[in-house]
């Protein structure tokens, strides 16, 4: 059941940084983000599959990558005041956008973010999600 929650509370993740950083007619903005799939309107099922596709993506990132990640910079964690969980987030996303477009060709799917400025948002709503994330379900 903690696999279920953890792969659709990454898919919200997805969500929301998609939602954030999506394009805006109104505004004249560009999209930051794009989902690679059929109908990419951020409601519909196609954009739903690469949602769920992401986050089970996410949530395996997470339970073999991210440990090894956090004991490699657990020096620096202490050096720079926590701001490293920043820089482990970072890759972690730019590894999810690598492994889902370019190892896990899955027809329909995918995910790019553009430019280094929506990176680095991308990277800030990650990590204050996967914060809120933490706190809320993992207490002990």
């Amino acid at each position: 059941m903690k696999i279920l929650i953890s792969i659709i509370i990454n898919g919200l993740i997805l969500y929301a940084i998609t939602y954030f950083l999506g394009p805006n007619a109104e505004k004249s903005i560009q999209a930051g983000i794009i989902l690679w799939c059929g109908d990419c309107s951020y409601n519909s099922l196609e954009a739903l599959k690469t949602y769920i596709i992401g986050g089970i993506i996410l949530w395996v990132i997470n339970v073999t990558i991210r440990p090894i990640l956090k004991i490699l910079s657990l020096p620096l964690f202490f050096i720079f005041f926590g701001f490293v969980v920043f820089f482990v987030n970072a890759v972690i996303l730019k590894l999810f956008t690598y492994i889902i477009n370019n190892i896990l060709i899955i027809p329909g799917v995918g995910y790019e973010i553009n430019g280094w400025i929506n990176f680095i948002i991308a990277v800030a709503i990650f990590t204050i999600l996967n914060m809120f994330y933490s706190l809320l379900f993992f207490k002990k």
